[in-house]
């Protein structure tokens, strides 16, 4: 299976997202996960060598690939139960290329007017690479909120403009958490650091909610 963290705007999370979805299935479903480093600032990269140095956490391998990769893609996926690509905030041959091959696209969009700006572009594309990929599924999942209850508004809000576009909005959210970063730095994921905490709970909301969003794919991984 091969799952695309991918977007137009950067900064919204989609490195730290496609990590801790990676330990996901390498911890929760025992499955052999790759992670794809398509972003030039080799944060996953950076991520792995930093995780390197805990051989008590699951295995979780990672190549760095850019331009056309389609094919290089497809070849991984006969080779890993999951392929983990992690494209850099912008519109390029990787992003396309990874759509064009994914089961399942994530876009991390912040609740905010400048990430929301690129949700038509985003559709425009995802509507051509479905022509080549019929199969993919993608979904908008909002990011690095503000847990002030007073901002709640500005939450739905953002969801309902990805909604008015016909593409899915994933129910589960991540929230503005310290816990990303420092994870982040020791190579670990959310779930390895604190694992009964709440960013644990929401990454697990976030990949189980897409598993379901597909019945093939949850099928694969029950």
């Amino acid at each position: 299976m091969i799952v695309l963290v991918g977007g137009e705007k950067g900064g919204s999370g989609k490195s730290c997202l496609a990590q801790n979805v990676a330990v996901y299935f390498a911890k929760h479903k025992k499955a052999s996960v790759l992670m794809v480093d398509c972003d030039p600032q080799r944060t996953s990269s950076d991520w792995i060598h930093a995780r390197n140095e805990h051989p008590e956490l699951p295995t979780i391998n990672c190549i760095q690939l850019y331009g056309k990769i389609r094919n290089e893609l497809i070849s991984l996926n006969n080779n890993y139960d999951v392929v983990i690509v992690d494209c850099g905030g912008q519109d390029n041959l990787a992003l396309r290329a990874s759509m064009s091959v994914a089961e399942h696209v994530i876009i991390p969009l912040r609740p905010k007017r400048r990430d929301l700006k690129t949700v038509p572009h985003m559709e425009d594309i995802l509507t051509t690479c479905k022509m080549v990929n019929p199969k993919m599924r993608a979904s908008f999942v909002i990011t690095q909120c503000p847990a002030l209850p007073s901002q709640a508004k500005r939450i739905l809000e953002a969801k309902e403009v990805c909604e008015s576009f016909g593409i899915n909005v994933l129910d589960a959210i991540t929230y503005n958490r310290n816990i990303y970063d420092d994870s982040e730095e020791n190579g670990m994921s959310v779930m390895e650091l604190d694992e009964g905490g709440k960013a644990a709970d929401e990454i697990i909301a976030i990949v189980e909610e897409m598993l379901a969003f597909d019945p093939g794919l949850s099928h694969e991984f029950n």
